[in-house]
């Protein structure tokens, strides 16, 4: 199918100016996805959509363009937090891969939710997931039970699951769901790691990432990756 006639079917004037800034600053092409999933791919100066076979969903297929439009700003917020991260063992080893993508992923969609339901997007089409509640039966007694190995030895698949679930929780987009006995069980787990991780989210309130002239975003992860490591500093990890 060719470029034109995606764009037919998922463009239209709500979205059109962002679609706009991102082609001025990539090459864009379409291409079926082998899932059910809208899902967005960058590198260098490639970007492509991939769209379910016959399910032209301009709500789902915005959320992807949104992505593509923080980058088309010059925003990359997993890169940037994968390089604040990368002079420390300690933190390289605790923010992995899947951890750092999906931090950013979720500070993505914090920065993307109000230009979504401003521009009069479905609020339940943001997420391919948005009906899936993020936080399974005992996970709170489940992390606090491995969390600590010995007094200062801490497990850290524990860690990174503490890390992980507190952004799925912050940042779910759906108002029904109700998370307020997970994040106290967080709290009362480790109180130091939960305040830095709600200063670094707190920074993203105001975030303007169309209008980032000093790239505050970087600034954002080096201090977030400086609290981070002096919270580790005394701290051994298995």
């Amino acid at each position: 199918m060719s470029n034109a006639i995606y764009k037919s079917k998922l463009i239209d004037s709500r979205n059109e100016d962002l679609f706009q800034t991102v082609d001025s600053q990539f090459n864009i092409s379409f291409e079926p996805s082998n899932n059910r999933e809208h899902s967005v791919y960058t590198i260098g100066n490639r970007m492509t959509f991939y769209i379910p076979a016959g399910e032209f969903c301009i709500d789902s297929f915005t959320h992807e363009l949104l992505h593509g439009y923080i980058d088309a700003c010059g925003v990359n917020l997993t890169g940037s937090l994968r390089n604040s991260v990368s002079g420390s063992i300690s933190l390289v080893k605790l923010f992995d891969t899947e951890l750092a993508e999906h931090i950013a992923n979720c500070i993505a969609h914090t920065l993307m939710l109000p230009i979504f339901l401003n521009r009069g997007f479905d609020r339940s089409k943001f997420l391919f997931d948005y009906n899936y509640y993020k936080a399974e039966s005992g996970i709170g007694e489940k992390i606090k039970r491995h969390f600590k190995i010995a007094p200062t030895v801490y497990n850290i698949l524990a860690v990174r699951t503490f890390i992980g679930k507190y952004f799925a929780f912050k940042c779910d987009p759906n108002p029904a769901f109700d998370y307020s006995v997970q994040i106290r069980e967080l709290q009362q787990i480790d109180q130091a790691l939960y305040n830095i991780l709600e200063n670094y989210i707190s920074k993203w309130a105001n975030y303007d990432f169309s209008d980032d002239e000093y790239s505050e975003f970087r600034l954002n992860h080096l201090d977030f990756a400086d609290e981070m490591e002096i919270w580790m500093s005394d701290k051994s990890f298995a």
